[in-house]
């Protein structure tokens, strides 16, 4: 007894013909797009930073709870979205960069000199 699929028949009840391309090369690639939403406003005299939680690949999600807004300094925050390895490492390098500055010059380096160094690591 040979089965065949009712989806091998078209509407008018003869059998659609396959056309077989080859074998197809599945590509891989390490990096995968974890989403998410960062968002800030600014003022005069103020600042607010916001970002969602979810880290999800597709249609799965990963976890609730992870946090895409860093807190470098007092008055600076990082915001980072995308793929979450690059965004922990980002922030492993800023931090690093910022204890081996204060160790250096005996103070925090300013959200401008920040923005410099983040501009200069990224680019």
């Amino acid at each position: 007894l040979i089965m065949i699929s009712a989806q091998a028949y078209g509407e008018n009840g003869k059998m659609k013909e396959y056309h077989y391309t080859g074998p197809v090369e599945h590509k891989f690639s390490p990096y995968a797009f974890n989403g998410g939403t960062v968002l800030a406003v600014a003022g005069e005299d103020f600042a607010i930073v916001a970002s969602d939680t979810r880290l999800s690949e597709g249609y799965s999600i990963h976890s609730r709870d992870s946090p895409k807004c860093y807190k470098l300094t007092d008055t600076t925050v990082l915001g980072c979205s995308g793929f979450h390895g690059d965004c922990l490492t980002l922030t492993k390098i800023i931090e690093a960069r910022l204890k081996m500055y204060k160790h250096s010059n005996n103070k925090s380096m300013t959200s401008g000199a920040i923005a410099a160094m983040l501009s200069t690591t990224l680019y």
